[in-house]
């Protein structure tokens, strides 16, 4: 009986990805970070664009989750529901709630920790790097582990030894 109903919560967690929109969005929402940091970085830190940059960061994570979540759903209304059908999960709001304060302690010990893991390598460039790394591994476990589906692990682990050899030619260059 227990395998049956993990077997079933898998398949439930596979249908969200059955399409890919929500990846593409997640692809999309990644071009748009790689063109702030870029444009951050050409124009420096001393000019006014870059100082306008440097505090929308928040704003443009924060609005591009809610305009991806948009996108998304309006897209899996048009495209994928009259095809496949909707299905709506019940939730449970005191668990919902619960869990959110768990993530938001969790995030708010993860954030404090990587500021001391980036002041041991004594460098401004230590956060960014600790940052993506912390990024990237908290996807590849979440979408990993949520859906069931390994293939988000080997395609992180192409995109990480892809930045690795990349990033070794940009640094050799500089």
């Amino acid at each position: 009986m227990k395998d049956e109903t993990s077997q079933i919560e898998q398949r439930i967690k596979r249908y969200w990805y059955r399409d890919g929109i929500g990846e593409m969005m997640g692809g999309v929402m990644f071009l748009v970070l790689a063109a702030y940091f870029s444009l951050q970085q050409y124009l420096g830190d001393e000019s006014f664009i870059g100082g306008i940059l440097q505090a929308g960061l928040v704003l443009l994570l924060i609005g591009g989750v809610y305009v991806g979540r948009r996108v998304v759903n309006s897209a899996k209304a048009r495209i994928t529901y009259p095809r496949t059908g909707y299905v709506e999960y019940r939730t449970n709001s005191v668990n919902a709630v619960l869990m959110r304060i768990l993530a938001a302690f969790t995030a708010m010990t993860v954030a404090s920790m990587s500021v001391f893991v980036a002041r041991k390598f004594d460098s401004i460039d230590a956060m960014v790097a600790v940052t993506g790394v912390l990024v990237a591994v908290i996807l590849m476990v979440k979408q990993g582990w949520g859906s069931g589906l390994g293939r988000f692990y080997s395609e992180c682990s192409l995109c990480c030894a892809w930045r690795y050899s990349v990033g070794e030619r940009i640094r050799s260059r500089i």
